[in-house]
């Protein structure tokens, strides 16, 4: 830009020169779009031996192509380019002798929507003012070309949605992803615990009586991430001397200014740069579900089924994998340091429709034994401990040494029994594996539990008996 705003074309042109002649390019997924409708003219990124994406999960939501991809009515004038159909827009624009790369792009773009056979996750039409759009549900699919090259790579910490790459790979149109692709999380990096605080339902009086309480009683520094500024504001309003978030602003902004209050209600936090904060606790309220109809309300058409309103589709997958990302993404807030520890606090029942969320590298660590009412009063018991306790510690008998022909023949037996303890945290040190037979013995003084090495005497001893009996028969 120069004095008066006005690009630098001149400038602007020696960049790309530059950028063409560099042996590694860093830029944006839309150069990237833009480079391929050009033929590598435009940066030469396409051109590159490898291209890699980091932060790819975010690249299915890139909801700014859909506005992005319209070319207003003024400037189809100026270019004498006015017509009644996008196909026919685009090519009297095409048929410009002087046109900025990215117009150029853009109108490639729509003429090759509008020439190919109609499909459910996008649309090309005229707008209201006399422009032409384009819009997608699914706008990664622009990258289509580029994505299925074997040398196009894709590497995020939360491009998976409960282990499966199948949803990104439909949203960006890949066939055959490259063996380089994939989930890139490091094997200790910081540790989280988890807790749930899910006794209410969500928007209730006593669900935001909870959400306070867990605010207040956490740890701090306490980062507060809301689906809704009106939700952060809320909650501002209970918890003085919080730092609400405002809408103008970042959450690096927002921390600048929190001072010593130790608590930031941020909306949206999980998106963005990093805080300088090391988050001793992260409160998640609501699970952030996107809005099914959240971008595409100008594209509903009663007539038509694949976009008729209700339609849960989005702009990425659905609502649900788009909150199962931003869950996972918010949770790394809390381990910005090798050393970093965090407790992610989730008062949101609904979370158990996401899957499994948590980092496999914290699935050591399990929260159970709250009182939860039924038609009597239980523990709770997270169902994740038993598979990978019986993953890590083998499925033999810790007492007897029965070997199970089928896996419910051995439970997994708390050392210290939940009833006793209440909520807690539960490691594997935490417990045994033992058959229902020794399991009921080590119960037979209820809450009395009897350990394991005495149970493991009693195995033998039954066996020495019984090879008495044996003998002397």
């Amino acid at each position: 830009m120069d004095e008066t705003g006005i690009p630098d074309l001149h400038a602007l042109e020696e960049q790309r020169v530059a950028a063409r002649d560099a042996d590694i390019l860093i830029c944006t997924s839309s150069s990237v779009i833009y480079d391929q409708r050009l033929a590598g003219t435009y940066n030469g990124v396409t051109e590159r031996d490898a291209i890699i994406f980091d932060e790819a999960d975010q690249i299915p939501g890139l909801a700014a192509l859909a506005s992005d991809l319209e070319i207003d009515r003024r400037t189809l004038m100026d270019l004498k380019a006015t017509g009644s159909t996008p196909l026919e827009v685009a090519d009297r624009i095409l048929s410009s002798k002087q046109l900025e790369p990215e117009l150029r792009a853009r109108a490639r773009i729509v003429k090759e929507v509008a020439e190919a056979e109609p499909v459910w996750y996008r649309r090309v039409g005229m707008t209201a003012d006399g422009g032409v759009a384009v819009g997608h549900r699914l706008p990664g699919r622009l990258l289509g070309k580029i994505a299925n090259r074997t040398s196009t790579i894709f590497i995020s910490a939360t491009l998976s949605v409960n282990g499966s790459l199948t949803d990104f790979r439909r949203s960006m149109g890949i066939r055959e992803i490259s063996p380089l692709s994939g989930v890139i999380e490091p094997r200790e990096h910081g540790r989280l615990f988890f807790s749930f605080c899910v006794d209410h339902p969500v928007n209730t009086s006593e669900w935001m009586d909870a959400v306070v309480d867990e605010i207040n009683g956490s740890d701090g520094p306490v980062l507060v991430a809301t689906p809704s500024h009106k939700l952060a504001r809320e909650l501002g309003e209970r918890i003085p001397g919080a730092t609400v978030r405002d809408c103008e602003e970042t959450t690096s902004d927002a921390v600048a200014r929190m001072g010593d209050s130790g608590i930031l209600i941020a909306a949206g936090a999980w998106a963005g740069m990093d805080t300088p904060v090391v988050w001793k606790t992260v409160v998640i309220p609501k699970v952030p579900f996107l809005r099914p109809r959240e971008l595409f309300d100008e594209w509903e058409e009663d007539d038509d089924p694949d976009l008729r309103i209700g339609d849960p589709v989005n702009s990425y997958l659905d609502s649900r994998n788009a909150a199962a990302r931003r869950m996972v993404q918010v949770m790394g807030r809390g381990l910005r340091t090798p050393d970093a520890t965090c407790a992610i606090v989730i008062c949101d029942a609904r979370v158990s429709q996401l899957g499994d969320i948590v980092p496999s590298r914290f699935h050591e660590v399990w929260h159970e034994g709250r009182s939860i009412e039924r038609k009597i009063t239980t523990s709770e018991r997270n169902p994740r401990l038993r598979r990978e306790t019986l993953r890590q510690l083998g499925v033999r008998c810790m007492a007897c040494g029965h070997d199970p022909i089928i896996l419910r023949e051995v439970e997994v037996h708390h050392l210290n029994p939940l009833a006793d303890r209440g909520p807690a945290d539960t490691k594997l040190e935490d417990v045994a594996v033992l058959c229902r037979i020794c399991h009921a013995r080590a119960h037979k003084n209820g809450n009395d539990v009897i350990p394991v090495e005495r149970l493991r005497e009693i195995a033998e001893a039954a066996t020495r008996s019984e090879k008495k009996t044996l003998i002397s028969f």
